[in-house]
């Protein structure tokens, strides 16, 4: 049972570096050089973008069932007591996974509209929210990894 719960542990550490790298480098790299001017340049960023989406759906997924998996094996966990830190801090956690997913979804959804243009939506706009939505997703990826950190 050890070796499984280390095996399930070290699969999710790996999934929420995964997750949180791609964010990051979005953050860091990608996005500050996407200019609303330059079409040649947004059509490349969209496409890297595009390309980081399956990235993003793995390490999604992975959390979820590992994250579920640590949660059961754990001798802490019983279900909607919060009596103590720990409890809290996954309560805390799982609602920042539920709010992350979300904007998951929102930058997939808006990454995916501004490849395929429609005519009433603005590419400024979804420019924007796409920025807006990485941003989110960063902090919220943080403030995760804090809670994960402050459970042991």
């Amino acid at each position: 049972m050890d070796m499984l719960l280390w095996a399930v542990r070290v699969s999710h550490v790996f999934a929420v570096i995964v997750w949180l790298g791609a964010l990051l480098y979005q953050a860091a790299v990608l996005l500050p050089l996407w200019t609303p001017g330059d079409p040649d340049r947004s059509r490349m960023i969209l496409a890297s973008l595009r390309r980081f989406l399956p990235f993003q759906w793995m390490g999604l997924t992975t959390v979820l069932v590992t994250g579920v998996c640590l949660m059961l094996f754990s001798p802490r966990y019983i279900l909607f007591a919060y009596e103590d830190w720990w409890s809290i801090a996954l309560g805390l956690k799982q609602v920042t996974f539920l709010i992350m997913s979300f904007f998951a979804f929102g930058f997939a959804r808006m990454v995916l509209r501004h490849l395929e243009p429609s005519p009433g939506i603005s590419p400024d706009l979804l420019r924007i929210r796409i920025l807006q939505f990485n941003r989110n997703g960063v902090f919220l990826g943080i403030v995760a990894t804090l809670l994960a950190v402050s459970m042991h």
